[in-house]
């Protein structure tokens, strides 16, 4: 087992097999939390500990003194390409991928001209959007405007540090809320009050808060030639596919507009489905689930996939969603991110003057 500092759990004893595993230690997901809920049933023995960060577990796996490297997805792509003879083998559990803001309040019921602070953009623009009179703020921004120091480490990014910091104003009444990952909340032990920024809007709302792209998902590294029947027990059919159709799409995008994409991948069982489609209107669901006379026409769980684009102000946004079943869904993605293209051609981009039709426009999305 490799030598690393950190909690170990064994899974009880069955002959012959003993895997390790090394949680690769981070502020883009809780990768210990998410190893430590792998549930296995044939597997002789699982040991998990933590390694200090990516780098050091994944030269732990290819020296051999492990077997897995359980790694943020976020910290992957941010790194770039695993050394050769390292592969990327599957998801775990889809959890943690939404914002929380920390406040006395839900988002709705906030003071008129409530201050949030907000380091994330996307949050920052779902949030104007959602309501337009919040004073919603990075922190840089409310320490020049209200001046007041900035900490070194809020400065640098430090998610830990801006959470202390913002925590602080908002005991002193200097702020209302502020937003950050559901998994940093949780890591901190924070007994404050705190409103989930769902995908899912209540009964009485409309609006939703699609998760940045590839928040909080957790992935399993191994070295090529990794058993197949023990990577399909260790991992998640819907993690698994998240991952790859998030990553087909993302290599796809423009880089500089992955920070204002909302992206969310998931299965979803027809009749919930059905219920959020027919509270919320949407026909193009309801025909695709049931037939003419009302009935359920579709059983097997579907792949869901939704993209958005925020403007700067929230005030416009142009989105995408498809609904396929499981064994098409790469192909369906393939489609989606032609036609994602397509549309931000139309609305992303200055539109030319056209004989007959009009003068030159601006883009529809202010980026």
């Amino acid at each position: 087992m490799a030598a690393a500092k950190g909690r170990t759990r064994k899974v009880e004893p069955m002959p012959d097999d003993d895997l390790t595993l090394l949680a690769a230690a981070s502020l883009q997901a809780d990768v210990l939390g998410a190893a430590e809920s792998i549930r296995v049933e044939e597997l002789t023995s699982l040991s998990i500990s933590e390694a200090p960060d990516l780098n050091d577990a994944l030269a732990t796996l290819d020296s051999g003194e492990c077997d897995l490297v359980a790694a943020a997805a976020l910290d992957l792509r941010a790194r770039g390409e695993l050394e050769s003879g390292l592969e990327v083998i599957g998801g775990l559990a889809l959890r943690d991928w939404n914002h929380i803001i920390v406040s006395e309040d839900r988002p709705s019921h906030l003071p008129h001209r409530a201050i949030v602070l907000v380091e994330t953009r996307l949050q920052r623009r779902q949030l104007r959007r959602y309501r337009s009179d919040m004073r919603v703020r990075d922190a840089a921004a409310h320490a020049a405007l209200e001046e007041v120091d900035l900490p070194d480490g809020v400065a640098a990014g430090d998610a830990m540090a801006f959470f202390e910091w913002a925590e602080g104003l908002r005991q002193a009444g200097d702020i209302d809320g502020y937003v950050i990952a559901r998994h940093l909340h949780r890591l901190t032990g924070a007994k404050t009050r705190r409103h989930a920024l769902s995908h899912d809007p209540k009964e009485n709302e409309l609006i939703r808060f699609l998760p940045s792209p590839l928040a909080g998902m957790v992935v399993l590294v191994a070295r090529t030639g990794f058993p197949l029947s023990i990577a399909h027990e260790l991992t998640d059919i819907e993690g698994t596919l998240a991952h790859e159709l998030s990553t087909f799409l993302l290599d796809g995008i423009d880089e500089e507009l992955h920070d204002r994409l909302g992206l969310m991948v998931r299965n979803r069982q027809p009749g919930p489905m059905l219920r959020e489609a027919e509270r919320r209107r949407d026909l193009f669901t309801q025909e695709v689930l049931k037939n003419l006379e009302g009935e359920l026409v579709q059983k097997q769980p579907k792949v869901e996939i939704s993209l958005e684009l925020l403007g700067r102000l929230g005030r416009a946004s142009v989105s995408m969603e498809r609904l396929c079943d499981l064994d098409s869904a790469m192909q369906t993605t393939r489609f989606l991110l032609g036609d994602w293209k397509k549309l931000l051609r139309l609305t992303a981009e200055v539109q030319p003057e056209l004989p007959g039709r009009g003068p030159a426009s601006d883009p529809f999305l202010d980026l």
